[in-house]
């Protein structure tokens, strides 16, 4: 299987790796994908191996960097890959350059999106006009087109990842050693792969103010690798900077996690932590939250297909604050 993305493609690529396992339980399955994958799937059941690769075009920025070493890299990927006498390949992206990549992999069963041009590199396609499904709804209707009887259900199957006993107590001791010993828990995450995905900084400070006054609590900032750390969040809050294995287990000892469009949002709902998902851009249709309870918050660009594309710019009229605090203290009242 291909996804070479983020780490929110990969959690939700789940779905489809299970609905693979369940169907054909003694195949050997291998995973193309960034390095992150190794970490997320670390106790996962549902994958046999996993390649790890950054192809040049899933760079963020300077996708091209066409020097001797990328193609040294690109050519010794292509003979492992061929190495490996695939009977099938499923290419999960919507985009010709990976059709290339299951072509030159010589599998028999090439699965995928005829986009661009590029179906003549498959050998099974579906159109790549699929606006108003969510993604992993698009990606089971790839394996309709493998032999074998679906066994996923006509409810859409949540993402799933695995966190061990031992790994959400040392989160637990962490936490309280932090100074966490008052719920509700409530976990923050300010990150997001661009800047138009973020929702302001000084909102998530206004949002904690107005939660520690309203209902009390432990307030936990995650942050991520290069995100700024500020001394502005308001008197009490957590601030860690976790590994993504502690990001994932610290999530589960959370009530409920407010987090922009982002990795650790896709992480903390497949661990079944509720989530108050902010899009101020991107397409929550396409690649929201699955959990029963998960609250979408949409700004006024969601929906318009902009989450690929970084954005240099932060959003103009960003979500209030007040409708955030609100879908919080709903969650919340509704696990009491």
């Amino acid at each position: 299987m291909i996804e070479p993305w983020n780490i929110g493609d990969v959690v939700l690529s789940t779905v489809m790796l299970a609905e693979l396992r369940s169907r054909y339980p003694r195949a050997r399955i291998s995973l193309l994908a960034k390095v992150h994958a190794i970490e997320l799937l670390k106790e996962s059941p549902l994958v046999d191996e996993i390649i790890p690769f950054d192809l040049p075009w899933t760079a963020q920025r300077n996708k091209y960097p066409l020097g001797l070493r990328t193609l040294r890299e690109m050519t010794s990927l292509v003979r492992r890959l061929r190495a490996a006498r695939f009977d099938a390949t499923i290419d999960s992206r919507m985009d010709i350059r990976s059709n290339l990549i299951a072509a030159m992999t010589g599998a028999p069963h090439r699965l995928g999106y005829d986009i661009g041009g590029g179906g003549w590199l498959l050998t099974n396609t579906l159109p790549s006009e699929r606006s108003t499904s969510h993604k992993v709804d698009d990606w089971l209707a790839l394996l309709d087109l493998l032999p074998g009887k679906s066994t996923h259900s006509t409810q859409r199957p949540r993402p799933n990842l695995v966190v061990t006993s031992g790994e959400r107590d040392r989160a637990r001791q962490s936490l309280k050693s932090l100074g966490v010993v008052e719920g509700p828990v409530i976990a923050y995450h300010p990150g997001g792969s661009h800047p138009g995905k973020r929702w302001p900084r000084v909102h998530f400070e206004k949002l904690i103010s107005d939660l520690k006054k309203s209902i009390g609590g432990s307030h936990v900032v995650f942050l991520g690798p290069g995100e700024r750390e500020f001394e502005s969040w308001p008197s009490g809050t957590i601030v860690v900077r976790p590994a993504l294995r502690e990001l994932m287990a610290l999530s589960t000892c959370c009530d409920i996690l407010v987090s922009n469009d982002s990795g650790p949002m896709h992480v903390a709902d497949a661990l079944g932590v509720p989530v108050v998902a902010i899009f101020e851009v991107g397409n929550p249709q396409w690649f929201g939250p699955s959990g029963a309870r998960a609250t979408v918050i949409a700004g006024e660009r969601a929906g318009i297909g902009l989450s690929a594309a970084p954005l240099d710019t932060p959003p103009f009229n960003p979500v209030a604050v007040t409708c955030v605090a609100d879908a919080v203290r709903r969650t919340l009242q509704a696990q009491a």
